[in-house]
């Protein structure tokens, strides 16, 4: 089966901690983390914002690229997702995967600045934009509830 699992979360909610456990604990799972997309195209550079139209393509381009490393496979969409057109974009544009998961880290303003002050340079998120972040993010809507099999809160 293919599937796929969005992650869906402000800053430093556990997405990528949470990702890279269940990719040990699972075989046939590729993460596709915005991140590192960003890092391998400005040549590690996480800040630099200035190829985000690349980063995009490339992520998406991935999500499809990755379905057909073979008929069992798991692919990770490891970024924000925190809108609903974001979210509906990357769900109704992948007929490939058979089962489609949206994990959901619910998780206060306070504990993202918390787990945000814990990180170093360069994964630390400026706390203005964390703030913003935060008051951006949307609970999922109706139509892209349709669009999955399963949702997943993680609460940690």
């Amino acid at each position: 089966m293919k599937t796929l699992i969005m992650l869906s979360a402000v800053p430093a909610a556990g997405k990528t901690t949470w990702a890279k456990m269940y990719q040990e604990e699972h075989d046939n799972v590729y993460i596709i983390n915005s991140d590192d997309v960003r890092m391998e195209l400005t040549n590690g550079n996480y800040q630099d914002r200035s190829k985000q139209k690349e980063v995009w393509e490339l992520f998406e381009r991935r999500i499809h690229e990755y379905a057909n490393k073979g008929d069992d496979v798991t692919v990770i969409l490891d970024a924000l997702n925190d809108v609903n057109t974001v979210r509906y974009k990357y769900l109704s544009t992948t007929p490939e995967y058979d089962h489609k998961i949206l994990v959901l880290f619910p998780t206060t303003l306070d504990k993202s600045m918390k787990f945000n002050s814990a990180r170093v340079w360069p994964n630390k998120v400026p706390d203005d934009v964390l703030v913003a972040l935060n008051n951006k993010f949307e609970p999922p809507s109706r139509e892209v509830l349709d669009l999955v099999d399963e949702v997943i809160t993680v609460e940690w």
